[in-house]
């Protein structure tokens, strides 16, 4: 069975994540001495871009175009997303007493919706960053 080829791009760009999240975490503890954020973020951003193009590249027989790595960066944003959602009700609930998880009220943190603001907008600019990442990265099939 031969899966289609935007399936080994998602797989490598999660394997660009899963890579730039644990070479960000150690250059940021190693050599930075912190842990922050943002570092692992940028980590991140960047290993995805360069599997998503060069494996995009190879898997479709041409290099993208505008169209093709935005629907690429888009979609798989919104599954990271996802998947960060679900992840994040685990932890909340998984951190709560029978009691809130009985009633409902404590799971949910009063600035909820600050949140997912916030969270909605680093989306946004992390997809962008991506896309355009993804065009300075250009392969060739």
């Amino acid at each position: 069975m031969e899966f289609p080829p935007a399936l080994y791009v998602y797989a490598a760009m999660f394997a660009g994540t899963l890579g730039g999240q644990f070479l960000g975490m150690a250059v940021d503890a190693l050599a930075l001495g912190r842990r922050v954020f943002w570092v692992p973020l940028a980590f991140s951003v960047v290993f995805e871009a360069l599997a998503g193009e060069r494996v995009g590249a190879a898997r479709f027989g041409h290099s993208l175009v505008a169209r093709e790595r935005t629907k690429l960066s888009l979609t798989y944003s919104i599954g990271l997303a996802g998947i960060s959602l679900v992840l994040a009700s685990w932890l909340a609930v998984s951190h709560a007493t029978p009691e809130q998880i009985a009633t409902g009220h404590g799971l949910v943190p009063n600035d909820v919706v600050f949140y997912l603001t916030l969270g909605l907008c680093v989306a946004v600019a992390y997809t962008a960053a991506r896309t355009l990442l993804m065009r300075l990265f250009r392969g060739r099939a």
